[in-house]
């Protein structure tokens, strides 16, 4: 007896480790470090910092000046991005922290002048960058599941 309730303990175990495997604990990012969210030394400032980091969902963002009148806004297409469309979701107070929850790529810049143009933008990639779809849950998946759930119940009943 004591045996098959360590070995139901230690299946437990394993199955729990198996499905926490790629757990990641999220982090909190100040865009541009210590610069902050400012008008950049060069125009390429932001999308180096963004380029030598790997976002993930769960990552936040907090947008800080101390200096200047400056906006964090969102933009919804690469084109807005590119040509710095000043319409979208704005964030006027520094300090703000944004927390993405799925894959997806995010345009943020400056709406202040030509804050923009001068390289005040920036691409925030989650994960692949590709948005969730609203199709169902892989096979795969729901299949893992049922097999631990039944496998967990079939060793328990059968005790």
């Amino acid at each position: 007896m004591a045996s098959r309730l360590c070995f139901n303990i230690g299946f437990l175990i394993v199955a729990s480790v198996g499905l926490l495997h790629g757990a990641y604990a999220a982090n909190t990012y100040t865009v541009g470090g210590d610069l902050g969210w400012i008008v950049p030394p060069n125009s390429t400032y932001y999308e180096e910092w963004a380029s030598q980091r790997t976002f993930q969902i769960g990552d936040s963002f907090v947008f800080n000046w101390t200096t200047g009148t400056h906006t964090a806004t969102e933009v919804s297409t690469k084109e807005e991005y590119d040509n710095c469309t000043k319409m979208g979701i704005i964030l006027i107070d520094a300090g703000v922290q944004v927390t993405f929850n799925a894959n997806g790529t995010h345009y943020f810049l400056c709406s202040e002048g030509t804050h923009c143009e001068q390289g005040q933008k920036m691409i925030i990639k989650i994960g692949d960058g590709i948005p969730p779809s609203f199709a169902a849950p892989s096979l795969t998946a729901a299949a893992a599941l049922s097999a631990l759930f039944f496998s967990t119940l079939a060793i328990f009943f059968l005790n």
